[in-house]
């Protein structure tokens, strides 16, 4: 018995052997099977973090596996349609950069395949891993056709010395302030109305109020508007205009519509900050995106705006010694929720429609092509860069809002910086005030360029809001709805 008990174990033991073996064998495979194949990606980023993301990211991918990446840059989100279609017949982009308003029509178009198509039920279990608003926001018709990069919102961001000193002074400016509100609504400030010390507590009313502080004091010996949003011919204004849209109230059908109460508020808040000298003139003039205002921060010449969560790193800097930063003082940097809509309209002594303290949500993904040429490949490479690790060093470094349950939920953790904690702190807080994507439509894209052009028509141009919305521009949208 006793030798049959020795024979047994003996057996097992070999057998446990073999398996390891056998354990170890698969997991070099995984390494090996990729081995001397060459892909392309396409992307976009900021010239620091694309350098970063290829030496950090991509050439630690090559090394492990034994494969050439090509990582190619596109210009416009618009762009992306052109580059999947052209590879139908090439089959060489293994992965690409897509950001939210593209992900419902490149999906709905068949140019990027599901995660299921992909990998089949093992995607399942590894989305787990993500914040289940990157994964709801990847779903479309019930199936998930991307794997989050970065989610993102706009936040409130302003010089806490600018604004502590708006607080303490802009009474002596009442009466014009009163004036200037007058002549559009025919009553001036709300009854009652006082500037709160806390930027949290703002609404419209009062970004007009230290809006018009600011620029009508001197600073560094000149008067100058001194706040600003994006106003380039892309995307990124079109957030803009969404983000206030939103805060009156609307949703994505106001969006689409284009003319809804929502909607003209807005517009007539747009229109009212550039004609009274609220807006620096430099944000159309020369059509600033983001990094156009980080400059014009460092210049001293803009002192609130409407950012993201990477936007407040680059601008704070000192994450990584290639981000120099732009504020003389990085800790006058302040983070506020965005102010709460309310219009222009009065009834009572009070604004006619109030809205709430909400943002958008957007962000990025990675998609796979229907063209790829490995389409395990594909996934693996996504999965590589949205590891525990790469994705805790891209985000402390670039600021990026993760999508990993495991450092979302363990911010002081991930984060060593107080002022890194305060970002994403602040952008959690957004979105527990109500964060809403852009419209799920395969006509976003053109309605999302209806809307550049009806605000450089209207806020540039001088044109009747009211008017220029319903006559010209919300006819144009339900045409492009009805294709």
């Amino acid at each position: 018995m006793l030798k049959k008990l020795l024979s047994l174990f003996m057996s097992l033991t070999v057998l446990l052997g073999l398996l390891s073996g056998c354990s170890k064998q698969t997991s070099s495979d995984d390494t090996e099977k990729f081995k001397g194949k060459e892909v392309t990606i396409y992307i976009r980023m900021m010239e620091a973090q694309d350098k970063w993301f290829r030496e950090n990211i991509i050439a630690a991918f090559e090394q492990k596996y034994g494969v050439k990446i090509n990582v190619r840059t596109f210009e416009k989100d618009t762009d992306l349609h052109n580059i999947l279609e052209l590879d139908k017949d090439k089959n060489t982009i293994a992965l690409v950069k897509v950001p939210f308003m593209q992900i419902y029509p490149l999906a709905k178009k068949g140019l990027i395949m599901s995660l299921d198509e992909a990998v089949g039920e093992k995607y399942k279990e590894d989305i787990k891993e993500y914040v289940d608003k990157a994964i709801e926001m990847a779903t479309i018709d019930g199936k998930v056709y991307y794997i989050p990069r970065k989610l993102e919102t706009n936040t409130l961001l302003y010089l806490k010395s600018k604004v502590e000193d708006a607080v303490n002074n802009w009474e002596k400016m009442k009466p014009q302030i009163n004036k200037m509100f007058k002549k559009e609504n025919g009553y001036g400030l709300p009854d009652g109305y006082t500037l709160e010390a806390d930027p949290n507590q703002w609404d419209w009313y009062d970004l007009a109020v230290v809006g018009y502080y600011w620029a009508n004091t001197p600073y560094n010996g000149t008067k100058e508007p001194r706040i600003a949003h994006r106003a380039k011919k892309y995307e990124g204004t079109v957030i803009e205009i969404m983000t206030k849209v939103y805060q009156m109230g609307g949703n994505q059908d106001d969006m689409l519509a284009m003319n809804t109460q929502p909607v003209k508020d807005t517009f007539q808040w747009e229109a009212f900050f550039k004609k009274n000298g609220l807006y620096n003139p430099a944000m159309w003039q020369e059509g600033w995106s983001g990094g156009g205002i980080w400059n014009a921060m460092a210049q001293g010449k803009v002192f609130l705006a409407f950012m993201h969560q990477i936007d407040a790193f680059f601008i704070h800097g000192g994450s990584d010694p290639s981000m120099q930063g732009f504020l003389a003082n990085p800790d006058d940097m302040g983070l506020a929720i965005m102010p709460m809509g309310a219009s222009l309209e009065i009834k009572d002594g009070q604004p006619a429609r109030v809205g709430g303290h909400h943002s958008q949500a957007a962000g990025w993904w990675w998609g796979i092509p229907k063209s790829t040429p490995d389409k395990e490949l594909s996934y693996t490479l996504a999965r590589f860069i949205t590891n525990k690790e790469n994705h805790a060093k891209e985000c402390a470094t670039f600021g990026m809002m993760p999508i990993r349950k495991d450092i979302y939920e363990n911010l002081n953790e991930n984060f060593k910086e107080v002022w890194m904690q305060d970002v994403f702190k602040t952008a959690m807080e957004q979105e527990s005030q109500g964060i809403l994507p852009a419209p799920m439509v395969s006509q976003w894209p053109a309605i999302q360029n209806l809307y550049l052009e009806a605000w450089y028509d209207i806020v540039v141009g001088d044109k009747d809001y009211s008017k220029t919305l319903d006559e010209v521009y919300a006819p144009k949208a339900k045409q492009e709805l009805s294709k």
